[in-house]
């Protein structure tokens, strides 16, 4: 298919966009192996964990857009734990574990490490399941906040 001549005008609220932008990471997130060459295959999670850090920032416009007290400081850029901290603080329930999986993603996410060659003390965790199950949830969680039917 050809794409238009002219794109359309983005519509919806600036967190609808950052939350259909987040789908757009993770449908692109599965297409990709887990692993090749016993490697993990670290595009896959630079593009998860990216969905994840647009995804917590949707629902942290979306409450700032419903009336929720703006933070004088928001969390740093990439920085999924603070971000996800926030998004409970505005009240996202906290499931058991989540918050250890986001840790163990941010480490992955706000240092760089799928991004850039690094050398590590002891191997990276495999992060194949906890980085699906923890975008699939906050994208559904979030769905239903900000885009409800």
């Amino acid at each position: 298919m050809k794409p238009p001549i002219f794109a359309p005008a983005m519509g919806g609220t600036e967190a609808q966009q950052y939350l259909h932008r987040a789908r757009m990471f993770r449908a692109a997130a599965i297409q990709l192996p887990d692993y090749r060459n016993a490697e993990a295959f670290l595009p896959k999670y630079a593009l998860l964990t990216h969905a994840i850090e647009l995804s917590l920032k949707a629902f942290a416009m979306h409450s700032i857009e419903i009336g929720k007290p703006a933070l004088p400081k928001e969390p740093k850029q990439h920085d999924l734990l603070g971000w996800y901290r926030l998004a409970v603080d505005y009240g996202l329930s906290d499931e058991p574990g989540m918050e250890g999986y986001v840790r163990l993603l941010n480490e992955l996410h706000f240092g760089h490490a799928t991004r850039y060659p690094q050398r590590f003390a002891s191997p990276l965790p495999d992060a194949s399941i906890i980085a699906d199950t923890v975008v699939d949830h906050l994208i559904s969680q979030f769905t239903e906040v900000i885009n409800p039917r």
